[in-house]
């Protein structure tokens, strides 16, 4: 039976796409193809989906055992056999299915400020067209009000406390296990960051990676005939993405990225979601050992 023997299981908008695409490039490392396949969170269930934006899930969620073994049917003689679904840090029930299935696994989370990466992940959204809130004040009160609770995508704030989150992990894996890291590490030394995982996944740590390139950078379109092209082609995509292959499906997302713009996050809700988030951050950086003080400050303009 040919599984990963380590998982990129979150946190979203914290560089998982930049992780998985450099641990590609390596050698050593076979990544499955498909990034948020979300086996691992979805094996043996039902799923349903409500909300806007659930095509951009359902056509790539694979839940049937031999469908995800068939993903690393092209694995030869790497060491690290890997997968990424942002999904699996955050849903409860993805640490014990993991257990069960590979015990032994490595697992990496990189970790963002919650605020902003909330505030990333909804201008993704809005981007790509799922998001129906124009202003994320609005979107936030939705989700505070219970308006999104069975949505499936665009619930900005439960995705957040990350003290929660770990510690779900670590009744199943010992800490040993888990390489955590934030996005500054990634953002300001991603040199030492990937020497750190590729020592973590004993594989040769003198591989100078391709690190210039920008993976699922958040934003909006700056031309706005583009921009209006690509939102309102959103299930579109969803419907066409299982018939394009990665190498044209990424070379027309490039095209359409090539010039964004993002909206600055008002300061005032940046600081009340951060401090809705305050308890949760303080009980991380102890959980990882980690000075999060800079998470509480206030944003540099």
């Amino acid at each position: 039976m040919t599984l990963p023997n380590f998982l990129v299981i979150g946190a979203s908008k914290g560089g998982t796409t930049t992780i998985h695409q450099v641990l590609d490039q390596h050698p050593q490392v076979f990544m499955c193809s498909v990034k948020e396949v979300g086996f691992f969170w979805s094996y043996g269930e039902q799923v349903e989906f409500h909300g806007p934006g659930q095509e951009k899930l359902r056509n790539r969620l694979v839940n049937d055992l031999d469908r995800y073994q068939a993903l690393f049917k092209n694995a030869a003689n790497e060491k690290a056999l890997g997968e990424s679904s942002v999904r699996y840090i955050s849903t409860p029930r993805a640490p014990k299915v993991i257990h069960d299935l590979i015990p032994q696994a490595k697992l990496i989370a990189s970790l963002r400020q919650p605020a902003d990466r909330a505030y990333s992940s909804y201008m993704h959204n809005l981007r790509d067209g799922v998001e129906p809130c124009s202003q994320f004040a609005e979107a936030v009160a939705q989700e505070l009000n219970g308006e999104r609770d069975d949505w499936t995508f665009c619930r900005y704030l439960s995705r957040g406390f990350y003290s929660v989150q770990i510690k779900r992990y670590l009744e199943y894996f010992e800490k040993e296990q888990l390489h955590i890291s934030l996005f500054e590490d990634l953002k300001n030394n991603p040199k030492t960051l990937f020497r750190g995982l590729y020592r973590f996944l004993k594989v040769d740590e003198k591989f100078s990676p391709d690190l210039s390139h920008k993976h699922n950078v958040s934003g909006v379109i700056k031309n706005p005939v583009l921009r209006n092209m690509w939102t309102r082609t959103g299930r579109l995509r969803a419907a066409m993405r299982p018939l394009m292959s990665d190498r044209l499906r990424h070379a027309a997302t490039e095209w359409f990225m090539r010039d964004l713009e993002k909206p600055q996050f008002p300061q005032e809700l940046r600081e009340e979601l951060t401090e809705y988030f305050r308890q949760d951050i303080e009980q991380l950086q102890d959980l990882i050992g980690r000075d999060l003080s800079h998470w509480l400050s206030p944003a540099k303009s």
